[in-house]
């Protein structure tokens, strides 16, 4: 069986992570980006360049202030819980005051 690429399965994940209703504010577009973004945490796993986690940070800004929190914490469904605050922190994005996620561990930064 093909897996799916994690662009495909981040909205279901953080569906299961932050509720039902997270995803509500999504627009097209930033839906657009939190898949794109999602794509590139991905490269970013296997080529930790400069110009990958920038380019994260370019399309997070693409997204509502408000949708942001949800490229955060896709952070964590493709590398760590703990790799969200650096990655975040070097993509030169605004701090955020984000929620617990549901399956979030307790050793979490955010605990």
């Amino acid at each position: 069986m093909k897996t799916k690429p994690p662009c495909e399965t981040v909205l279901p994940w953080l569906k299961a992570n932050l509720g039902k209703h997270c995803l509500a504010p999504l627009t097209s577009t930033d839906a657009k980006a939190l898949a794109a973004a999602v794509q590139i945490i991905e490269l970013y796993a296997y080529h930790p360049g400069i110009n990958v986690i920038d380019a994260f940070g370019e399309i997070v800004g693409c997204m509502q202030q408000s949708t942001q929190e949800l490229a955060y914490h896709s952070i964590a469904m493709v590398m760590n819980w703990e790799d969200r605050e650096p990655l975040w922190v070097a993509a030169g994005l605004p701090a955020i005051n984000p929620r617990k996620c549901a399956f979030e561990p307790a050793t979490s930064v955010l605990a």
